[in-house]
């Protein structure tokens, strides 16, 4: 490994971030009239997103140095909050090869007091140990329809101005992420990657962006 630093030790890593962009003011008011006046309060209202993940299947290399497929994994974990543990579950020493696949479905989760629209945002946050792998990595989001990339190139799925979705107050939605090393790949100037990205290390975040919806 070319570090023993927790995160760079795993060839892949992906962490959630919630961005919530905008600064939403709700209004409730009183009106008091035994007197002829006439009081407002305002009370600032909360966007509050809950990201989990409600199933994981790995395809990763077992003890004998081959490649399996475990069962689904389908204990429930919340990523809304700090965490050392990543969405694919990896460990620290854990490696992958040509045919490694993580497969996590997540949810979205309403707990605000307002409506929000939401994107998707696959960002790779550590090129420098890892460009060759990064160009290996192939990084797919499922709202409904697949998008895919490379992780090294990064994936916007949806925009500010075109949500992947919109959620009500205490309503719910599902995206899977999948990422997996491909088997065979030649890139520019016949340089086969698959080589030069043994032993690399890499590091990738999962960011879902939230922003109030209107009419």
């Amino acid at each position: 490994m070319k570090s023993t630093n927790r995160k760079r030790a795993l060839l892949v890593s992906a962490s959630v971030i919630l961005l919530c962009m905008t600064i939403i003011v709700g209004m409730t008011w009183a009106l008091f009239t035994d007197t002829q006046k006439v009081t407002n309060h305002l009370q600032a209202g909360d966007l509050s997103i809950t990201l989990k993940r409600t199933e994981l299947t790995k395809t990763t290399l077992n003890a004998q140095g081959k490649l399996v497929t475990s069962d689904p994994d389908t204990t429930t974990k919340n990523f809304s909050n700090p965490t050392d543990e990543n969405v694919f579950g990896i460990v620290e020493g854990e490696k992958i090869v040509p045919g490694t696949k993580y497969v996590a479905k997540m949810q979205v989760e309403n707990h605000s007091d307002v409506a929000f629209g939401y994107w998707i945002e696959i960002v790779c946050t550590d090129k420098t140990n890892g460009a060759d792998l990064a160009k290996q990595l192939k990084v797919t989001v499922n709202t409904g329809a697949d998008a895919s990339a490379s992780v090294n190139d990064g994936l916007t799925v949806g925009s500010s101005s075109n949500y992947v979705g919109e959620l009500i107050i205490g309503a719910t939605a599902e995206f899977t992420v999948t990422v997996e090393f491909l088997d065979s790949f030649v890139a520019e100037n016949n340089i086969d990657h698959n080589d030069l990205a043994q032993g690399e290390n890499l590091s990738f975040d999962l960011v879902v962006h939230a922003v109030q919806a209107t009419d």
